[in-house]
């Protein structure tokens, strides 16, 4: 099923950020079925992300590591519109993070 939605997101961090920090967050306004799913699909920063669940209709990409910079990283997560366990849409978020060499 190819994707509803595809948007791209770019965020600027500090180095060695506290951890674990929210940094970008999923939603829909327009909840069609009755569950979503959020996961991260690819990327490069394994391990320093992770996705959790906010409220029923909101995800959230978490920094899980804290980060020395200067890195650029990059994330892809997918939310997924599920009825009756059947495939409704799914939204493909890309994130890239520019990490500083500055803490401050």
């Amino acid at each position: 099923l190819a994707a509803t939605s595809i948007s791209f997101h770019y965020l600027p961090l500090q180095a060695n950020r506290t951890v674990p920090r929210v940094l970008f967050k999923m939603s829909t306004t327009r909840f069609v079925g009755d569950s979503l799913r959020f996961a991260i699909i690819g990327g490069r920063g394994q391990g320093v992300f992770a996705v959790r669940r906010s409220d029923r209709q909101t995800g959230e990409l978490v920094l899980s590591s804290p980060v020395v910079g200067p890195a650029t990283l990059e994330v892809e997560l997918e939310m997924s519109e599920f009825s009756r366990k059947v495939l409704l849409g799914k939204h493909i978020f890309k994130v890239t993070a520019f990490v500083s060499q500055y803490e401050f």
